[in-house]
């Protein structure tokens, strides 16, 4: 078990290091022993993506929030655990819906067992989610209540689309805060809340991990166009040929009905590409490099950037320790990676 890249503060530090990756490796022996079914299908298809890997930022947060005014204990490794879970199995949803071929490296779970298949394995992994938190308390579980409601409420605006007069950007990240920052901040809280922290680092937590989730989720959208598959693990421009218009595309758009010639009429150019047939591999692959090579995607990273700072600020109040500066670092590092 290691960290991911870009905590190195965390890495190097003498207490919180070890603490971190010897928390870190109990969630993970207990995120395996949690999807572990008597059904053999259902464990071989809950195992699936958790073999795979990933970046397990949302347990890490959990740890840290901990840290911040408290102390990890067994109650915040199970929230870690929690969190995880239920982010786990909102994958098995997501790529369902978005006919994603890969994840984490490895093809998607309703690729290999079909569309029913992967959607009850992700039902299946909630109701573990579920069952966990019931014994952390009713605070715990009217969290994960809230939390799961707002993923499900982010997916659905985004499967709706914006309302009639109603901004795309603004649209965007309502459903980015609900499909993401929901349970970001979810993890931030229950670190907080469950390693004994005062109620107003339980709030300042909450507010932290929202917007560190919107820099991440932004991240991502723009990794989809720009990232290497080898080490996002996600085929480039998914988001593209399923038609979801992200954070580049938004502002393309933007600029396309602007009142700049020049910039209206290249924007205007790549949304051809973009809005045209992308079945074709080869389109896709125009399309992706044209919206990668566009300023438009150096303004999305700047975008990414504020949010990641706004959430950094919202930390002022804490009083300076190690697990402030590691919490300053995950903020940086959630943007600052290639997958």
């Amino acid at each position: 078990m290691r960290l991911p890249a870009g905590f190195e503060l965390i890495a190097q530090d003498p207490h919180l290091g070890p603490l971190m990756l010897g928390s870190l490796e109990r969630v993970e022996q207990r995120l395996g022993e949690s999807v572990r079914s008597s059904d053999q299908l259902a464990d071989v298809t809950a195992h699936h993506l958790l073999a795979a890997g990933g970046k397990r930022v949302r347990p890490l947060l959990a740890l840290l929030a901990a840290e911040v005014a408290g102390s990890v204990n067994e109650d915040v490794i199970e929230a870690a655990v929690v969190v995880e879970l239920t982010h786990l199995a909102s994958l098995y949803h997501d790529d369902v819906m978005d006919s994603a071929p890969m994840r984490r490296g490895v093809e998607t779970a309703h690729t290999v067992w079909g569309n029913t298949v992967a959607i009850l394995t992700g039902d299946m992994i909630f109701a573990r989610a579920s069952a966990m938190v019931s014994a952390l308390g009713q605070e715990s579980l009217m969290i994960q209540a809230s939390t799961f409601e707002r993923l499900v409420i982010g997916q659905l605006r985004e499967t709706t689309g914006p309302a009639e007069g109603q901004d795309p950007l603004e649209h965007y990240l309502e459903v980015i805060a609900g499909k993401t920052g929901s349970l970001i901040a979810a993890s931030g809280q229950y670190g907080a809340l469950l390693g004994g922290a005062p109620r107003s680092v339980v709030d300042l937590m909450v507010v932290y991990g929202e917007k560190v989730g919107l820099a991440f989720q932004l991240a991502d959208d723009i990794i989809d166009l720009t990232g290497h598959p080898d080490v996002s693990g996600k085929t480039r421009g998914t988001d593209l040929r399923e038609g979801v218009d992200t954070l580049p595309v938004l502002l393309l758009r933007r600029d396309a009905a602007g009142d700049n010639p020049a910039a209206a009429a290249s924007a205007q150019n790549i949304l051809r590409l973009i809005d045209g047939d992308l079945t074709d591999d080869a389109a896709l692959a125009t399309a992706v490099a044209a919206v990668s090579d566009h300023p438009a995607a150096a303004e999305a990273w700047q975008i990414a950037n504020r949010w990641a700072d706004e959430a950094i600020e919202a930390l002022a109040p804490l009083p300076e320790s190690v697990a402030k500066a590691a919490l300053i670092e995950f903020a940086h590092a959630v943007v600052h990676r290639n997958g």
